[in-house]
């Protein structure tokens, strides 16, 4: 078995061997981005004016892949985005969001 974990992502990827096959397994620490989203929640404004866009929340690179595993969108398309709007909406998923829609 091999471990790498890369110290910015906080992403760890373990290599596994059964019966001839290769796996790859990955996770992520997002404890730091939570704590983060929480600092953020506090210092975001209350309304946004005219402004066009909101800092809604963040998504951890891991849960990315496999909301878009799930939606069958890739990232970064409306499909996508729509798919993500509908799981932070999620009480499961709230630790993800700065701000709600």
């Amino acid at each position: 078995m091999t471990k790498n974990v890369s110290d910015f992502t906080g992403i760890a990827e373990h290599m596994v061997e059964e019966d001839g096959k290769l796996h790859l397994l990955r996770s992520q620490d997002v404890k730091p981005l939570i704590e983060a989203n929480k600092i953020m929640a506090d210092l975001a404004p209350k309304s946004f004016g005219d402004a066009k866009w909101r800092f809604a929340g963040r998504i951890p690179p891991i849960i990315a892949e496999t909301w878009s595993k799930e939606c069958g969108a890739g990232i970064g398309t409306q499909e996508f985005l729509a798919y993500c709007k509908r799981k932070l909406m999620d009480g499961d998923f709230a630790a993800f969001r700065i701000k709600g829609y």
